[in-house]
């Protein structure tokens, strides 16, 4: 869904005023070069990148779709193949071609001691339609997802695939998923306490970020 910058920086002023004590918030409002709208405003994007990645699956919009086209490996009977993802991809939301039982939401990376069990010559070592992998990897070409694999080989098709997109601020506004959207403004809060050295509202800010969007351990 795609939101107003300035609505999200307001609602950042007012997290802080609500959840940070007077004393505090007089620090964050004595800004030499930069309004704290400003400074807010400039910490949307990351804040939403940070939160949208860290996220709960669960918290998650259906995201975009991706996959016009597929590579296939080549071997005979291998089954694997790749699609080139797009430039403003971030994270997986789900995966599946034509002959899996179900989709993957969650991909391993090639330094991943399962990636290099997918290049076995053993068939039921790789993943199959019954327990399908996904890799994440760059290639010369750009980043791709690797699938193992298809029984059925390249007759196979993408029967599902979507993408949560890097958020980006384009016109005065960010698409950002629906149920993340209040996290967003609390890590942006977050961001700008924590570059105008207050400790304590950044911590609160954090604190309350990390419980809306299900975040463990977000990178702070």
């Amino acid at each position: 869904m795609e939101y107003n910058v300035s609505d999200i920086v307001q609602e950042a002023k007012v997290a802080l005023d609500e959840n940070v004590s007077s004393a505090a918030l007089a620090s964050l409002g004595d800004v030499d070069t930069l309004t704290l709208d400003e400074i807010i405003e400039s910490k949307v994007a990351d804040a939403a990148r940070i939160v949208e990645n860290s996220a709960s699956a669960s918290l998650l919009d259906s995201g975009k779709a991706f996959g016009e086209s597929i590579g296939w490996d080549g071997q005979p009977g291998y089954g694997a193949g790749y699609i080139h993802l797009p430039d403003d991809f971030m994270r997986l939301v789900c995966f599946q071609m034509s002959d899996w039982d179900y989709a993957v939401a969650l991909a391993i990376t090639e330094d991943s001691p399962q990636y290099q069990m997918q290049r076995s010559r053993f068939a039921g070592v790789r993943g199959n339609p019954q327990k399908p992998v996904v890799a994440i990897t760059s290639q010369p070409i750009g980043l791709v997802l690797e699938f193992f694999s298809c029984y059925s080989g390249e007759n196979a098709f993408i029967k599902k695939a979507r993408y949560i997109p890097i958020p980006r601020i384009k016109n005065g506004k960010i698409e950002l998923c629906e149920k993340l959207k209040r996290a967003v403004v609390y890590y942006s809060a977050y961001l700008a306490a924590l570059s105008l050295g207050n400790g304590d509202a950044a911590a609160a800010m954090l604190a309350t970020a990390r419980e809306l969007a299900d975040i463990n351990s977000a990178s702070d």
